[in-house]
């Protein structure tokens, strides 16, 4: 009878398990169905339109990459959904700006900066924003120890992107990339 009472007891919990994984589950695949068709639309037009929800679209075309970022103090703009800008990340078109994107690496199915451990200098990375493509040139990468703040090396004559993500518990990998060039996007209204 205990043997019974244990074994029901297990499944029950089992059973449980998997209704509010597959419940977290389905709603991150909807986040990521959700991103994944905006940016179709996006890259259909060439342009930002007024309706889509992002500010700015990433694109690392070596690693076959595209997502959209919400506006920095947008409510939508949450590291477990999506890559984010950092609070004091600069906009491209600020003079001598620095963009600054952090997102997850790892094997979940919020680890979108999975692969940018790829990158090596000259590696090109777009962000489009505001109707203009961004075209930066990796120029450096290092690793940082990971302890809450985020102190990074400064270049303040030149425009830069800065992509970060963790790189195991204790350390985060930092890419640097120096803008090379700006090209005004034709606006398909």
């Amino acid at each position: 009878m205990l043997r019974k009472s244990i074994t029901c007891i297990s499944l029950l919990f089992i059973g449980y398990g998997i209704t509010f994984f597959g419940i977290d589950y389905h709603d991150k695949l909807e986040d990521i169905e959700e991103n994944e068709l905006e940016m179709a639309k996006y890259f259909e037009r060439k342009v930002i339109p007024k309706e889509n929800p992002y500010v700015a679209v990433l694109e690392i075309p070596k690693l076959k990459f595209k997502r959209g970022l919400y506006k920095i103090k947008d409510p939508k703009s949450k590291l477990d959904k999506n890559i984010i800008f950092l609070d004091k990340s600069d906009m491209p078109d600020k003079e001598n700006s620095r963009v600054i994107i952090v997102g997850h690496s790892g094997a979940t199915s919020n680890s979108y900066f999975k692969n940018i451990h790829k990158l090596k200098k000259k590696d090109k990375i777009y962000l489009y924003y505001d109707n203009v493509k961004y075209i930066y040139k990796v120029t450096d990468r290092y690793d940082i120890i990971k302890n809450g703040t985020l102190a990074l090396e400064s270049n303040h004559d030149k425009k830069t992107l800065t992509l970060v993500t963790c790189k195991g518990n204790t350390k985060q990998l930092v890419i640097i990339a120096t803008l090379t060039k700006e090209e005004k996007e034709k606006d398909a209204n």
